[in-house]
Parts: structure tokens; C-alpha cells; sequence
């Protein structure tokens, strides 16, 4: 099971980039502060010194903290995250996960190790889709992409088969989502437990979708 890192692809992604050395260190080490004390609690002079730049830089470019938050979230959005998307689409269809319960299990464990092991990155990005809401009709409009996409003709398959409840497949991602967060979000944006078992998280959460996504017959 691979697990994405956010801040490698984050790198890969400035690397790509036309902005100059100096404004790509900005971004990155933004990210980090920003993951591990907070937007709030950074300012721009830490930003600049661990950037190695002066912090008349840092505003010459960015203009204001905000601004530099918003250019770690747009490239996140456009190129980071399809990324995450199109990498884990790759492990489903390599993994040859023939059943629902196989699929079920390994996309929730997936994605459950995901968010956990990038937390602290993750909650840099809903920072700003606190900040700017609009942000979430972007992000919509993105999943129902993906709906009509790859994921969309995983799931036509198991209804076709008689797995899957015959749901639009947004109704049953929504419904997905809704019980993997139940088990991440605490572990995200409270107080994680050392000795979260993410293997038997999935397990009782695939026990409950399928009690609910399965056909009545």
C-alpha cells in the first residue's frame, strides 16, 4: 500500500514551477511552519529566515501572509491533489481488488493512512478553505470529475453486479466519506492516539458500509 506524501509532491510540483528558487523555498518552508505551528502562530520573519531570504522579499512577491497561503493552496489544488488521485487510482486497478469488500477495505485503509500520515498538511489547506469558502464549490466541481471518471465506472461495476446499492455515485461516496471521516477527523484536528490501529479502524468501518451499501435482497 503506498501512502502519498503531500510535501514531496508539493516539491515535485514548485520544481515544475516558473517561480524562482528563492520564491519556491518560500512556499515550502511555509508549508512546514505553517503544518507545525499554525498559519496564525507563524509569522513572516520566521517564514524569511528559514526560507534564507529577506523578508523584504517575501513580500515584494506575496505581499501578505495570506497571499503566501494562497500560493501554497493553488498549486495543491491543480496539480497536488490529482496527483494523490491519479496514484491511488493506480494502486486500485493494480491491486486487481475483484469485490466489493476488497475494495472497500483497501480504499479506506488507503486513504485513512493517508490523511493521518498528512495530517498536519491537510489542515493547512482547510485553513484557507475556512478563509475563502468559494474554495468548496472548486472542490466540488474536482469530485464530480472524478465521479464521472474512474471511480465512477469502479462503482457502475458493482452495481451492474449487484454488490452496490443502485445510489447516484456521489450519494455513495458522500456516504463513504461520511463514515471514514467519523474515524480520521479526530486523529487529524484533535488529539491523535498514539496507538491508532488504521488496519482495525478499516476493518469496523467496512463492516459498516457494507451493512449500508449492500443491496437488501
Amino acid at each position: 500500500m503506498q501512502v502519498n506524501n503531500v510535501e514531496t509532491l508539493f516539491k515535485k510540483t514548485l520544481r515544475e514551477s516558473d517561480l524562482s528558487a528563492k520564491q519556491q523555498a518560500v512556499l515550502q518552508v511555509s508549508l512546514n511552519l505553517f503544518a507545525e505551528q499554525g498559519f496564525d502562530r507563524t509569522s513572516t520573519s520566521e517564514i524569511a529566515k528559514a526560507a534564507g531570504v529577506s523578508e523584504g522579499t517575501v513580500f515584494k512577491q506575496f505581499k501578505t501572509k495570506e497571499g503566501i497561503l494562497k500560493a501554497i493552496v493553488a498549486p495543491v489544488l491543480d496539480h497536488v491533489a490529482p496527483m494523490v488521485a491519479s496514484e491511488f487510482f493506480d494502486e486500485l486497478k493494480n491491486n486487481n481488488l475483484g469485490d466489493l469488500r476488497s475494495f472497500m477495505q483497501y480504499a479506506i485503509q488507503d486513504r485513512m493512512t493517508f490523511a493521518i500520515e498528512n495530517r498536519q498538511q491537510i489542515k493547512v489547506f482547510v485553513q484557507e478553505v475556512i478563509r475563502e469558502p468559494k474554495l468548496i464549490v472548486t472542490l466540488s466541481t474536482k469530485l464530480q470529475t472524478v465521479m464521472n471518471g474512474q471511480i465512477g465506472a469502479v462503482l457502475q461495476q458493482f452495481k451492474d453486479r449487484g454488490e452496490l446499492v443502485d445510489w447516484s455515485n456521489m450519494r455513495i461516496i458522500q456516504y463513504m466519506v461520511g463514515i471514514l471521516g467519523s474515524y480520521v477527523v479526530p486523529q487529524v484536528f484533535f488529539a491523535p492516539t498514539a496507538d491508532f490501529d488504521a488496519a482495525k479502524a478499516s476493518q469496523e468501518a467496512v463492516e459498516v458500509l457494507l451493512h449500508g451499501l449492500t443491496p437488501v435482497k
